[in-house]
């Protein structure tokens, strides 16, 4: 990529037109440029609208760093940010995060926002988060709210869950484990 398509990937991202701030996204996702990582931090912390953020969460799922994981961890945890933005932030976690990156999604678990329940409960079952089971039993109990283009945070718990046990079976066959615990 070369800095001119970089400049105006980044332009595109903080622009005034939401279809065009996703497209700049995806463009990320084909060309995943590693110098992208200031710039996506920046639009991520400081873009004007919640969609310019949420855009770049977006295509932070294609340029995972210790940094841009660090950031999406942040916006995940901070109550003052757009609740669109830290869903978005949620789910680029489930394809690039790190130890710190499963507490802060079983925290967030507990939200006043339905987006950020449902997309922490894909981004622990993605994980195979064991831990988060009896809080996504939980969210399988109570939490019927729809998020609009999706399903219920119940139905999205309840999919986290039958994918952190089909891990762990998998985890088991392919280690021979008996009595594991390690999955």
């Amino acid at each position: 990529m070369t800095d001119e398509q970089r400049q105006q990937i980044v332009s595109r991202l903080n622009g005034r037109n939401q279809p065009d701030a996703f497209e700049a996204a995806k463009a990320v996702w084909e060309d995943s440029d590693k110098r992208l990582e200031g710039p996506l931090i920046l639009t991520l912390k400081n873009g004007r609208r919640p969609f310019n953020r949420a855009a770049a969460a977006y295509a932070m799922q294609a340029v995972t760093t210790p940094r841009t994981i660090r950031a999406l961890e942040s916006v995940v945890q901070s109550k003052s940010e757009h609740p669109r933005v830290r869903a978005d932030a949620a789910e680029a976690l489930a394809h690039g995060h790190r130890k710190k990156s499963h507490a802060v999604l079983l925290t967030a678990l507990g939200d006043s926002s339905k987006d950020v329940r449902f997309w922490c409960a894909f981004a622990l079952g993605e994980m195979a988060e064991k831990r988060a089971i009896p809080s996504l039993k939980r969210l399988v109990a109570s939490d019927k709210r729809i998020v609009k283009g999706f399903h219920s945070v119940a139905k999205e718990a309840a999919d986290a869950i039958e994918n952190i046990q089909t891990e762990k079976v998998a985890h088991k066959r392919k280690n021979g484990c008996v009595f594991c615990v390690c999955a």
